[in-house]
């Protein structure tokens, strides 16, 4: 039992620390990271973080490691997604059935089930489970009918990948170069184009990327496989919603759920284009592509960044 508590003591001390560290924060006092104006306080980051220790083995290994950070910016992340899911269902008008809410949490076995393995507790995992059911509806409202236009390439590294989209967010005009210098595929095919109209019912492995997340005008750059093997940039000219192919009805349905809370996040990050989200120094910074707290810029999985520039290509 004494080894027990000592361990939750050096808990509670090291979350101080966190929340003591060195760096200055945001603009309000106290605050863990600030979204549109909505102060995610350091105290709920520190709480959450403490039960997520006190339930979860992996995390206590973590800590025993050094990485207690990753579990507070995991929590972090979440209340920032919270955010961005509940703006959009505001704007959107969205309203949550309780009923689904707790059906959906008694299916998962209970709340400690359904947050088990997760940086949830039996509290928060109902508004998780909130939040899920707001990005699939927005997901069903545009599986369908969203299409945007894209001038694109691809290459293989990833730091290429990056620092020639911010090239281009800071001149567009490079665009046209890099499209026409892009590599070809295995098969012969240049992995590039001008004027592409994508939906993501004919590009389904581009389901959780960031092309359905931003607004027109705006430079990206993420991994096009899973296995990271090739790097999309583009730039996304326009954005559209468009008739149904026949056939795409029952669509939704038949896609994994996950997937579709993925694409429905990317709506909601669309939605909230405009809204500043800053995080405490101490814990890094907002990471847009993969909707994650990262140690510094260098670590964000991938770029966003509005063109400062008109497309001439």
């Amino acid at each position: 039992m004494s080894t027990v508590l000592k361990r939750f003591s050096l808990v509670g001390v090291a979350v101080a620390l966190l929340a003591t560290g060195c760096g200055t924060g945001p603009a309000k006092a106290g605050s863990a990271a600030i979204v549109g104006g909505e102060t995610i306080g350091l105290q709920t980051v520190q709480d959450r973080t403490v039960k997520v220790l006190k339930k979860e083995p992996a995390a206590q290994q973590m800590q025993d490691q050094g990485k207690l950070d990753q579990v507070s910016k995991l929590v972090l992340a979440d209340e920032i997604t919270h955010q961005i899911a509940a703006a959009a269902a505001q704007r959107e008008n969205i309203t949550v059935d309780e009923t689904k809410v707790y059906d959906a949490i008694r299916e998962k076995g209970g709340p400690e089930a359904a947050a088990k393995q997760s940086e949830h507790d039996e509290t928060t995992i109902y508004r998780r489970q909130r939040d899920v059911l707001v990005m699939g509806e927005l997901a069903r409202r545009n599986l369908s009918t969203l299409q945007v236009e894209i001038d694109f390439f691809q290459v293989q590294d990833p730091k290429e990948a990056k620092e020639k989209a911010a090239e281009v967010a800071a001149d567009a005009s490079k665009m046209s170069r890099f499209v026409q210098e892009a590599p070809r595929t295995a098969g012969g095919q240049q992995a590039s184009g001008t004027n592409q109209k994508v939906r993501v019912t004919e590009n389904p492995s581009l389901v959780h990327t960031m092309l359905w997340g931003v607004k027109p005008g705006t430079v990206v750059a993420f991994p096009a496989d899973e296995q990271q093997s090739s790097w999309m940039v583009a730039l996304v000219k326009q954005r559209s919603q468009v008739a149904p192919t026949p056939g795409e009805e029952d669509l939704v349905e038949r896609i994994d759920p996950q997937l579709l809370a993925a694409f429905g996040l990317r709506i909601a990050q669309f939605l909230t284009a405009d809204t500043n989200i800053e995080v405490n120094p101490r814990y890094g910074v907002w990471d847009p592509t993969n909707a994650q707290v990262v140690g510094n810029v260098g670590e964000r999985g991938g770029y966003v960044g509005v063109s400062t520039t008109q497309n001439k290509s």
